[in-house]
């Protein structure tokens, strides 16, 4: 029976993937037709792993990094296949949590042989099942005081709460499992709790001792039950009559448990376990958020009402960019943050203010993290890391409708750090995301007027080579937009960005969308890493003001930008637009449509030269650019960029081939 179950089970994913496609995407065989004017083809055109060895370093890179660096030319496909399976998750949040889990290289799937949480459903269900928890819960001294009455709790509310108090319990093993080779855990908790700061060796390595000890799958396995059971609980909540008022709140070592009926609630102050609550505008101070290494559980599900999550009462009424002490206690869980555990934020219906200056808004470090704000306009409002951000874990933020903005600093809305992976989920409205870069907080090394963002789908790695040698790989963040006409502004690094190992993603499938950066922005990857913007239809507008950006790929990374559909207008930078630096790979894209086209120096299809007598003039650079429909403009400033032709450069070709340094232009 069970093999049956595994044969049917695994044959559905191979059946999508078979059935996979991007519409107006290039085949295989356009690539071929394109490559070939340089003599190159897509078996040709990838990084040689013998050439890398000599300079990439960094241990934990991400399957889905290693699958796109290996073969560029499979990515649409590739993106696709993970892009499906998020489409069809809108009501399934465990895989939902499966997904971005397996995006960060941990491969449990808890749902594969059916719902894994069907046992608490039933205990659930049964008469007196609240009371027969909690006294479980005595009886293993979670509980140490008295359990008041359940009377005036309405049934629907008892069966949800008895139903998550159910799954909490038994996603505790997996969470002690996860430590189980920790041997100071509340040491292990203030170390996970802390930004990176000034490098020190000893420090550095007792991290990555705590990278190879903790064990991720364990954690995504409680991740996903809770995932589910909050889910159910939601449902279960949603019946119970918005006016009826009660309140029950019992204290547990693990943190507090409080149920609530009608009215305008506060909730935080103390470490919480379980908040559930069925209407009135609410108010979260630092909640849910794992607050300490007893904490390790922290969840709220909110069924009406226009609430307020807040790491600090001063933010009620001031925004983060505004706030003078936004920098203080960035590393530390706020609202929807976990550290060594896991926070689970559900938010039914109303017009909601998420604000933090502290790491979390579905952000984990060490654990999961999932926000799901199901309806209404909201604001999301961070300092950083946060809004779809993990590090050694997996982070979700996914809002399902209405027009939403997102602002932040830093390493948001979609970041991946070593062994992590990060999503934004926007199933649709009309959105706005911005990466603050008017308040100069965070200088960039390549232009101290501007912000280092990492944000808006990033993967972010440490490069030490400088340093002890001790570098490491980036993570995954992605930040999907379904729907909408969007808009997108950011500093320097975000956009689809990868920098030292990472893998950054940003899928926008539809809408007339607006894309401002200034340098490594809207497909772009420096030091070995991936950075990709794929943008599904609608007449959007590119900006990148600085440098390296739409389609560009820096020291051995790969930078890409996929347009599939209408009429756009492109304003670029030196090297943009397809274009290779220092072994770089940059590919650029778009389907059809009557374009622009705005750029200098190194663009549309270009290379810079490699060091003559170096060992990088024997590694390949590459720049592409494919313009496949429409009657399109190009600048006057870029020679070789004349609308219906097809060319190739050879800036140097390599003995033997296919090293050396090529470019491509191919607008048909």
């Amino acid at each position: 029976m069970i093999a049956r179950k595994f044969k049917t089970a695994l044959a559905l994913p191979l059946a999508m993937v078979a059935s996979t496609s991007v519409a107006n995407a290039p085949s295989l065989s356009d690539w071929d037709a394109a490559l070939g004017a340089v003599g190159l083809n897509t078996q040709t055109a990838r990084f040689d792993p013998s050439m890398l060895s000599f300079y990439r370093e960094g241990e934990f890179a991400m399957p889905i990094y290693e699958g796109l660096m290996g073969n560029p030319w499979n990515a649409p496909f590739l993106m696709d296949m993970h892009r499906r399976s998020l489409t069809v998750t809108v009501s399934n949040p465990l895989e939902t949590v499966s997904v971005v889990s397996r995006l960060a290289g941990i491969p449990s799937r808890r749902e594969l042989l059916g719902d894994p949480i069907v046992g608490a459903k039933t205990r659930a269900a049964a008469p007196g099942a609240l009371a027969a928890i909690l006294n479980t819960y005595r009886q293993q001294g979670i509980i140490t005081g008295n359990v008041p009455s359940l009377d005036a709790v309405p049934a629907d509310a008892q069966r949800a709460t008895a139903l998550m108090l159910d799954v909490l319990l038994t996603s505790q093993r997996f969470r002690a499992a996860a430590l189980a080779d920790i041997n100071d855990i509340p040491a292990a908790y203030t170390r996970a709790s802390r930004p990176e700061g000034a490098y020190d060796p000893v420090e550095s390595a007792r991290s990555r001792q705590l990278d190879r000890r903790i064990d991720r799958r364990y954690l995504a396995a409680a991740g996903q039950d809770l995932a589910a059971a909050t889910e159910a609980a939601h449902l279960l909540m949603r019946t119970v009559d918005p006016q009826a008022q009660f309140r029950l709140e019992i204290p547990t070592k693990w943190g507090a448990i409080i149920v609530g009926g009608a009215g305008n609630d506060t909730y935080g102050g103390e470490p919480i376990l379980l908040v559930m609550d069925t209407s009135g505008d609410d108010t979260y101070i630092n909640a849910p958020a794992t607050l300490s290494d007893q904490n390790w559980a922290s969840i709220s599900v909110d069924i009406r009402g226009k609430d307020k999550y807040v790491s600090d009462t001063a933010l009620l009424t001031t925004e983060i960019a505004q706030w003078a002490s936004r920098n203080a206690a960035r590393g530390q869980a706020g609202p929807g943050g976990a550290v060594l555990g896991v926070t689970m934020l559900l938010d039914g219906e109303g017009d909601d203010l998420y604000r933090s200056h502290r790491m979390g808004l579905g952000g984990a470090v060490y654990g999961v993290s999932l926000l799901r704000d199901l309806a209404g306009k909201d604001t999301y409002d961070s300092y950083g890391d946060a809004q779809g951000f993990a590090r050694a874990g997996a982070g979700i933020l996914e809002d399902a409708d209405g027009d939403d903005t997102y602002t932040g600093f830093i390493q948001v809305q979609g970041v991946g750090l070593t062994l992590g992976a990060g999503l934004l989920l926007d199933r649709s409205g009309d959105d706005r995301y911005t990466a603050n870069d008017e308040v100069i907080d965070f200088p960039s090394p390549q232009t101290s007027e501007h912000n280092v963002s990492m944000s808006q789908g990033a993967g972010n790695g440490v490069r030490r080579d400088y340093l002890g040698g001790d570098s490491l790989a980036g993570g995954v963040g992605v930040l999907m937009d379904q729907g909408g006409n969007d808009e997108y502004s950011c500093g320097v690094f975000g956009q689809g960005v990868g920098y030292w190992m990472g893998a950054g993603l940003l899928w926008d499938q539809m809408g007339n969308d607006k894309y401002t950066g200034q340098w490594y922005v809207q497909g772009a990857a420096a030091h070995f890493a991936v950075g990709i913007l794929e943008d599904g239809g609608g007449r959007d507008t590119y900006n990148g003001f600085l440098n390296m950006s739409q389609g560009a790929g820096h020291d051995f990374s790969v930078g890409a930008l996929f347009d599939y559909a209408g009429s756009d207008a492109y304003s670029a930078s030196p090297l943009s637009l397809g274009a290779g630096n220092a072994n770089g790979i940059g590919i650029f894209f778009d389907a059809e449509g009557d374009d622009t086209y705005n750029a200098q120096g190194t663009a549309l299809g270009n290379v810079n030269p490699a060091p003559v007598g170096s060992l990088r003039e024997q590694a390949l650079s590459l720049g592409v650019f494919l313009d496949f429909g429409g009657t399109d403009q190009f600048p006057a400033a870029v020679p070789h960029a004349v609308d219906g032709s097809r060319k190739g450069t050879f800036v140097r070709r390599g003995e033997p081939e296919p090293t050396g340094q090529y470019g491509v232009f191919w607008a048909r």
